[in-house]
């Protein structure tokens, strides 16, 4: 009771204050951690007089110590640890999808029913490569990549890089301006550029879903319904130091496909 009783006060001053949810989350977590020990204090005496009460109390101080020692390194180092189970009940919770789908772009060429897109698998030989990094530059230049993490917090990237160990600064993604697929004979071919006019090829189409793209063409009629362009400068984690650093990432592409099937096979 004395530990909550004095977050509670803190909780109060504070908001007196104009402090930084960095600084207030600080302040809380070394309250908290001080404050773990009277719960370690409660549940030994309670032990020692035989109480069952005890045993329970000493469970929830060791979750609560875990919980400690996490705000502590997220809110005072840059390291990132694998044994944060905090992501895994945050994608439990549905937090992360939310977040996710709420940073999400309506596509140029307009939206589709989620039950009628399937993903794509996408090869890129070396010139479609060539032009793919020529549009990353482009759009960089046009200001239209972003680079503020998807407007994640610091530790909001920490538990993401727990989970995946890297993430781009253009997190999740940068929508191509414009984009469209061409039927050739080893599957269909993205063009994306700033414009139509500026189209170069810069993928390949091999599989739609599970399916064989040159195989679905027969059977669906297909459009895409976005293309994504990933990469460039981001965050890994250092394995020696388990710090976020800065790298330059792959530049590549994810592209979605939204079919509808065909009333005859005119293609």
């Amino acid at each position: 009771m004395g530990g909550l009783s004095l977050l509670t006060i803190i909780n109060q001053w504070l908001g007196f204050f104009s402090v930084r949810n960095q600084a207030r989350g600080r302040i809380y977590s070394i309250v908290g951690f001080i404050a773990n020990f009277y719960l370690l204090y409660v549940g030994v005496r309670l032990v020692i007089n035989k109480q069952l009460w005890g045993w329970l109390i000493l469970l929830a101080f060791l979750i609560l110590f875990y919980f400690s020692i996490l705000n502590i390194i997220y809110y005072f180092t840059d390291k990132v640890v694998k044994w944060d189970i905090s992501p895994f009940i945050d994608k439990i919770l549905g937090g992360a999808k939310e977040e996710e789908e709420a940073l999400k772009t309506v596509p140029a060429n307009g939206l589709y029913s989620r039950d009628r897109v399937l993903d794509t698998t996408i090869f890129a030989d070396y010139e479609q490569r060539q032009n793919l990094d020529r549009l990353f530059q482009q759009l960089k230049e046009a200001k239209l990549v972003s680079s503020n993490y998807g407007q994640m917090s610091h530790f909001k990237i920490k538990d993401y890089l727990a989970e995946h160990s890297s993430i781009e600064a253009n997190y999740p993604g940068t929508l191509l301006p414009y984009f469209d697929i061409k039927y050739a004979p080893n599957g269909l071919v993205i063009y994306g550029g700033i414009n139509e006019i500026s189209a170069r090829p810069i993928g390949l189409i091999t599989k739609v879903g599970l399916s064989d793209a040159i195989l679905a063409v027969r059977e669906y009629h297909l459009s895409l319904a976005s293309v994504v362009l990933h990469g460039g400068e981001g965050l890994v984690v250092d394995q020696a130091t388990g710090k976020a650093v800065k790298r330059n990432l792959p530049i590549y592409l994810t592209a979605e496909v939204a079919y509808e099937k065909r009333i005859n096979n005119n293609i």
